[in-house]
């Protein structure tokens, strides 16, 4: 860690180099429907007399810019016009773009010179966020973690849980978000993910490959199928096609670098990186016991094999591993430590074909594979093996999308084939259950716990044994195949507005069940700054692996796919070019959620027989309803902000017969009583707000630059070319949970079947994060550095309750104030 530091320094120190020079931006312009290039774009430099035209393959190419955060406009008779933010010049690098611009009518006498900041697919609804590099760079949370930033968007909520970064959509559940890195479909982008959940403490994918990340919330296009509330699509950037191009990066996490360069004299490029965590290093030397470590590797490389068909590669590799060494004997009956390791490893090939102006073709292959294995054991003992675990699951996708354009709009279908084989072995040793006198003078019913004298550390008199049963395992290998197909339309009506009508089919051969899923999406312009729009679609979403071949006698086969109807309306108005605000509403129904078995078939002689610990139906019904209000404006004149604020409410349907202790099956029922879900916030506002200078166009900074005292301060010094200030603060209602009562018989805490689900709360969840970054331009390299401090006002936010077999609970909190640095070195 010392010589970390001391490169750290060093490389702050080298100011004294700065040589002011000038900058280059090149790129290629292309039809966003049709991805042609386009010639005759005009493109520009705002606050300079800098510019160029693209020539008859889109390409343009800007030089002698002065370096620093620059804005680039695009403008063509026919298209949108479109500006790009924050692009950060330097001499070190040439800034290389790919362009989409969207055809618009030609209106007579109507003059629009001003580009919105605001970006969009064709194909996505109002209802989409777009987020691009340079926002991800400014972010508080971004700058590490592409999901975490989601989390700033009005319809998605972080579950109040600073480990995790699960994006739970409009008050849905874990594992309902669709995840696309360049077309490929990842069931979990996360290390330490847990099976069913689209979360994990922090994201495989290198924020350094995004070019810009589209989020839709609901009702999104028939082209995405198998979730049930929301798409996440990344979309990664192309390394450069003329110059090779290094990054070197270190934070508090790990280390990393990153390369691109050409290929074959420009008609290909890659990029590729490696990062590393050295927390297992900083943890052992504070004496804790939960040791993890990770590693990720990303590549992507693209060839043009003509002017019209280009063919890309996409690889993603994650490892990570976590040994908890008696870290749980102070929480919970019995001291159990924990060896796991896992990984996830991808690979994708797509192959483009443009057919000119009438649209374009894409074939995808990809492959995902995750292990995970995990051995459970009674420490110190590790020969006393508890539990073991060893999943392997391999997904094999084909799919094909193709796009025309005619006059009367555009035809989106495509159809796609995903085998899947699942190998899952898991066993766990016999589960015993005791029964406690507590007529024993060790015990304080007053107070409700043991009071033993020393030396005793546990009732050993008068125990009864109650239940002791088999050991428990699970062991299957499967292979199932999920078929799609679907057709989507995109249709003009009038000058002003226009209509989105699909339909998708999905079918999965475990089920055996096929689905249709109708969408419908509508906007209309009342006029040049303000659109209404609406949506209404259905959302299916198949039972998850370890569900279905969980159960030994096959009965979980027989589960249907969960599905949610959605309707939305909203308003969208521009303020400006580069702020704008929108307000919608949603209302979202859920059928078929899955349950247990035991919740509403009850045996008279226990509340969940073992036969059916892992039977789940299909029997869950919810809803979830709100508003959302949501304003931003964009990096321009140095600052920019963003406030979202959603009231929501979502609950869902309790399905329970109550067993009582007359032994009647059906003695009392809870069915159609609503209760709040898991993730009802209620309040969720979030707010970020940041500040830019250019320091390097005062004349005063330029006559201190190279002083010799001001180098000396090292990362002290709060001066540099440019620096950048961002706050965020966010707040959360609190969440709902069920109440444990201790149970002085069992010597543990369990629920009551007869008491409400969800009838409890923890305190609202409150956090305010403050980011300070600097940017350093030299001659040959670039430094950028920055340090973001998490919950500022060290608040005390409750995650859960830990619960001790003594009777006692304690709290369990979230992040307390935590610095999180790093570096990184551009060549």
């Amino acid at each position: 860690m010392k010589n970390k530091l001391n490169i750290f320094l060093l490389l702050i120190s080298l100011r004294v180099i700065f040589s002011q020079n000038m900058g280059l931006i090149r790129g290629t312009v292309i039809d966003a429907e049709s991805t042609q290039p386009l010639i005759g774009v005009n493109v520009f430099i705002e606050e300079t007399n800098l510019g160029d035209a693209t020539d008859v393959d889109g390409f343009f190419q800007i030089e002698d810019i002065p370096v620093g955060t620059r804005h680039i406009h695009f403008q063509m008779i026919g298209y949108e016009p479109r500006q790009i933010l924050n692009i950060l010049v330097s001499q070190a690098r040439p800034i290389e773009l790919e362009i989409k611009l969207s055809p618009k009518p030609i209106e007579i006498g109507a003059v629009e010179v001003q580009g919105k900041t605001f970006s969009k697919s064709s194909g996505a609804t109002l209802s989409t966020f777009n987020v691009d590099q340079a926002e991800l760079r400014s972010d508080p949370v971004g700058v590490y973690d592409v999901q975490q930033m989601m989390q700033n968007l009005p319809s998605v909520s972080n579950a109040s849980n600073d480990q995790e970064n699960e994006i739970i959509s409009r008050g849905g559940m874990p594992g309902e978000n669709l995840f696309l890195m360049d077309r490929i479909e990842i069931p979990n982008p996360n290390h330490f993910g847990l099976d069913g959940s689209g979360g994990g403490p922090i994201n495989m994918i290198n924020p350094l490959f995004v070019r810009e990340i589209e989020f839709t919330p609901g009702v999104f296009s028939a082209k995405y199928g198998d979730k049930a509330s929301s798409v996440m699509d990344i979309v990664l950037r192309n390394g450069s096609r003329k110059s090779f191009e290094y990054d070197f990066n270190l934070n508090m996490a790990g280390a990393g670098m990153n390369i691109e360069g050409p290929i074959d004299e420009g008609r290909g490029s890659f990029i590729a990186s490696s990062n590393w965590s050295y927390l297992e290093y900083v943890m052992q030397s504070t004496g804790m016991t939960a040791i993890p470590s990770y590693n990720n590797h990303q590549a992507k490389i693209i060839y043009d094999i003509d002017n019209n068909n280009q063919l890309s590669l996409n690889i993603l590799a994650g490892f990570d591993a976590i040994h908890i060494k008696d870290e749980n004997k102070v929480v919970s009956k019995g001291v159990e430590s924990v060896n796991h390791n896992g990984h996830t490893i991808l690979g994708g090939v797509n192959f483009r074909t443009i057919f000119g102006k009438t649209g374009y073709r894409n074939i995808t292959f990809s492959s995902v594979l995750q292990e995970k294995h995990a051995f459970v054991y009674d420490f110190p003992n590790e020969n006393d093996s508890l539990a073991t675990r060893d999943n392997i699951l391999l997904e094999t996708t084909f799919k094909s999308d193709w796009v025309f354009n005619f006059d009367w709009g555009q035809l989106l279908t495509g159809a796609s084939a995903k085998l899947s084989k699942t190998d899952y072995d898991e066993w766990a040793e016999a589960d015993t259950t005791f029964i406690y006198d507590t007529t024993s003078t060790f015990w304080n019913g007053g107070e409700g716990f043991w009071d033993f004298p020393e030396g005793i550390v546990e009732p050993s008199v008068d125990t009864i044994l109650f239940f002791q049963d088999e050991d428990w395992k699970f062991k299957t290998k499967d292979k199932s195949i999920k078929l799609s197909n679907y057709i989507q339309m995109h249709i003009p009506v009038g000058e002003k507005s226009k209509v989105s009508v699909g339909l998708r089919l999905d079918y999965f051969d475990v089920t055996d069940e096929l689905v249709f899923s109708p969408r419908f999406n509508w906007e209309s312009k009342l006029n040049s700054v303000t659109t209404i729009h609406g949506g209404l679609g259905r959302h299916y979403q198949y039972p998850e692996f370890f569900m279905l071949f969980g159960d030994s006698q096959g009965r979980n086969k027989s589960m249907r796919a969960k599905f949610t109807n959605q309707l939305v309306f909203g308003v969208e108005h521009f303020f400006a070019y580069d702020f704008k605000g929108s307000i919608e509403t949603f209302y979202k129904e859920y059928e078929n959620i899955p349950t247990k078995y035991c919740w509403n078939n009850i045996s008279e002689e226990s509340n969940c027989e073992l036969d059916h610990l892992s039977h789940w139906e299909t029997d869950g019904v919810a809803r979830s309803y709100g508003v959302e209000f949501f304003l931003q404006k964009k990096l321009t004149n140095n600052w920019h902000s963003l406030m979202s604020y959603t009231w929501s409410k979502s609950q869902g349907k309790d399905i329970r017969n109550i067993f009582t202790e007359i032994a009647s099956n059906n003695d009392e029922s809870t069915e159609n009583d609503w209760y709040d879900w898991d993730f009802d916030f209620e309040h969720q506002l979030t707010i970020v707000a940041g500040w830019k200078s250019r320091l390097w166009e005062k004349q005063w900074y330029r006559d201190i630059r190279d002083k010799w005292w001001l180098s000396a301060l090292g990362p002290l010094n709060p001066l540099a070319d440019e620096i950048e200030l961002t706050v965020r603060y966010v707040y959360m209602g609190g969440r709902p949970f069920t109440e444990k009562t201790y149970k002085p018989t069992l010597y543990s805490w369990e629920i009551n079947d007869d008491i409400p689900w969800n009838g409890q709360r923890y305190s609202p969840y409150q956090r305010f994060d403050v980011m300070f970054l600097q940017r350093y331009h030299f001659e040959k390299f670039n430094i950028v550095t920055y340090i973001d401090f998490i919950n500022v006002f060290n608040r005390d936010n409750i995650w859960d309750w830990s619960y001790n077999n003594d009777g006692t609970k304690m709290k369990v909190y979230q992040y307390k104030t935590m610095p999180i640095g790093g570096i990184t070195v551009e060549f």
